[in-house]
């Protein structure tokens, strides 16, 4: 009997011990399930049909704190692992095993891949924050955004390549496809939209919003673009365009601002402009200290500097003369304001000072008419002077060169009324003194008068005492 007991218990051991060392390989049939469990309690579950295992308790991955510690592979690449301090990364060769930096996320093939000491840094996509080594408080999201930040921190890339080539560069944010993806050390850029401040490298405090705005910035600082294409071109500083290809031209121009569809569009070296309105200063290249406010106000402009127009489509006389001033379009028929104007008339603003040589010769010349401007629909008399017939005038008194006519670009005559009080006040003192002439001639008459008449009664009264002496003498007694 003990030696059955025996031989059944060492049976026991040695099928045990088989069970043990071997692995168990059986082949699943038709619609077959492969289960492990405790008494009813299933812990996983291999179903042939669908060819799937289902966990059905918690798994359990041991805290990263090395190569082979902690680490889900994928074929021999890692793809799961939280090395270090609150990491998480997930894709292959996600993160490494020698940093130190700490609450990092990264998803993503080769995502935070040489990062060292940096921490609370997040990317997600293929190699984004790829080069990261110390960089802080970065926020990648799409292919290859912000790939070569090494030290930069406090960026936010959204958009395949967006910041790519960000390495020190610091509180930037991109959002877009390639946008600002050539910034390497420029700091405190907003980029919002595909291309935008594209080749931006060195450039700081410059705002992007749009497809293409700011595209081709470069080492500018201070610009401000809003909109598809604005300062698409740009190479100059402080400018500000909001609105589609607002200053898309610009290179060089600075502290302009365009605000409106087109509005200086054409705007290559021109600074400090200013334009308000749809296609306001569109054609300005090179014309500086222009104020145009207006649905194409000053759009005829080129190279012209210190113009103002105000109004819808408000044109001075020539694009590239300066000074000039606009208020109102040609169609325009009442200008009033409060109180009367004051012009400047100061010495010191004039030269070449000398008395008129328009008087009364030139004023009698003069046809005033009274007539009805062709725009103003209630058809009122208005009286004044045809340009042309003062043109006319002006060159029979030998006068070409003068301000009070202005013939447009266009070829339209227009006449400055003010310039014609100085004729009249000539011509007026010209009558003056004919008239004391006249004065003094008839003065001197008037005494001539007096003394002949004086002359006349003497000679009454010598006449007189003559007949009363032969009247009154003996002989005739």
């Amino acid at each position: 009997m003990k030696a059955k007991i025996f031989f059944i218990t060492f049976c026991n051991l040695l099928i045990c011990n088989l069970l043990i060392s071997q692995s168990i390989t059986n082949t699943l049939g038709s619609s077959g399930t492969f289960t492990i469990k405790d008494g009813s309690t299933s812990f996983l579950t291999l179903s042939q049909t669908t060819g799937q295992i289902n966990i059905l308790k918690t798994l359990r991955l041991e805290n990263t704190t090395n190569s082979t510690t902690g680490v889900i592979f994928k074929g021999v690449d890692r793809f799961i692992h939280n090395y270090g301090a609150a990491n998480t990364f997930m894709g292959i060769n996600s993160g490494n095993f020698t940093m130190t930096g700490s609450f990092n996320t990264a998803l993503g093939r080769q995502t935070l891949y040489s990062n060292t000491t940096g921490i609370n840094n997040t990317a997600l996509g293929s190699q984004s924050l790829y080069s990261n080594t110390t960089g802080e408080n970065n926020t990648a999201l799409g292919s290859q955004s912000l790939y070569s930040n090494t030290t930069g921190i406090n960026n936010t890339a959204l958009g395949s390549l967006s910041l790519n080539f960000n390495t020190t560069g610091s509180y930037n944010t991109a959002l877009g496809l390639a946008s600002l993806i050539f910034n390497s050390t420029g700091e405190n850029n907003t980029a919002t939209g595909t291309n935008s401040l594209l080749y931006n490298t060195t450039g700081s405090f410059n705002a992007a919003f749009g497809s293409f705005a700011l595209q081709s910035n470069t080492t500018s600082e201070r610009n401000s673009a809003f909109g598809y294409q604005s300062l698409t071109n740009n190479t100059g500083e402080r400018n500000s365009a909001f609105g589609y290809q607002s200053l898309s031209s610009n290179t060089t121009g600075v502290w302009n601002s365009g605000f409106g569809y087109q509005s200086l569009n054409m705007n290559t070296g021109g600074v400090v402009n200013s334009a308000f309105g749809y296609s306001s200063l569109f054609s300005n290249t090179t014309g500086s200290n222009n104020s145009a406010f207006g649905y194409l106000s000053l759009s005829s402009n080129t190279t012209g500097t210190n113009n103002t127009g105000i109004g819808y489509n408000a044109q001075v006389p020539s694009g590239t003369a300066n000074n000039q001033v606009r208020i109102g379009n040609t169609s325009v028929t009442y200008a009033g304001v409060q109180v009367a104007w004051t012009i400047t008339s100061d010495r010191r603003w004039k030269s070449n000072i000398l008395n008129s040589n328009l008087g009364l010769s030139f004023i009698s010349k003069l046809r005033p008419v009274s007539y009805t401007r062709n725009n103003d629909e209630s058809g009122k008399n208005e009286y004044g002077f045809i340009a042309q017939e003062i043109e006319e005038v002006l060159k029979s008194e030998g006068v070409e060169n003068t301000g009070m006519l202005t013939v447009t670009d266009e070829g339209e005559y227009q006449l400055r009324y003010n310039d014609l009080i100085a004729p009249m006040i000539k011509a007026i003192q010209e009558l003056k003194s004919e008239n004391d002439e006249l004065k003094d001639k008839l003065a001197k008459f008037e005494e001539m008068q007096s003394v002949l008449a004086v002359e006349i009664e003497k000679l009454k009264d010598n006449r007189i005492k003559a007949v009363n002496s032969q009247i009154n003498s003996p002989e005739n007694q």
